[in-house]
């Protein structure tokens, strides 16, 4: 029933983690391009329904990744410090929680919180914050590059512990 239960979690973390990182990854090599290449008009109707949805769905991911990979590394440890600590592979596990943790505090402090503030200036009627509204787009697209190069690391990381206990 373990063993069920472990590959339960996961494959939930798995796919958490494929749907996380894959929508930062589609976010910057697709639509990044894309949305450049759009007029202003739909541009703004495009941010205004895409800011929302992915404000949204990239955090849930991120906790569900961050939640099911806690529990798979407590599972795989046995639950026994010297596993989750002592082993490299505890070691390299631990540092991959840690930033991912801190690529969640990053996304909702810096990308997101710069996605919400366009979305504001977007949804005035005439909006004349331009340039701001623009360095905020950069600084989203910024964070997102950032967070996706986080994400590959913390990636890394996870084919580095494949080695096992």
């Amino acid at each position: 029933m373990a063993d069920i239960l472990e590959l339960v979690v996961r494959y939930a973390h798995i796919a958490s983690a494929i749907l996380w990182i894959g929508s930062l990854g589609f976010s910057v090599m697709v639509l990044r391009s894309a949305i450049s290449r759009v007029a202003m008009p739909a541009r703004k109707d495009t941010m205004l329904q895409l800011i929302p949805l992915a404000n949204r769905f990239t955090p849930r991911v991120a906790i569900s990744t961050i939640v099911f990979g806690t529990i798979l590394y407590l599972m795989m440890g046995n639950f026994d410090p010297q596993n989750l600590f002592g082993t490299t592979w505890g070691r390299a596990m631990l540092a991959a929680l840690i930033l991912s943790l801190g690529l969640f505090v990053f996304g909702i402090g810096y990308v997101l919180r710069a996605a919400e503030r366009m979305l504001k200036h977007l949804n005035e009627e005439n909006c004349t914050h331009g340039p701001e509204v623009a360095a905020l787009q950069m600084t989203s697209s910024r964070g997102q590059v950032v967070a996706l190069a986080w994400g590959f690391v913390i990636l890394l990381l996870m084919v580095v512990a494949t080695g096992g206990l």
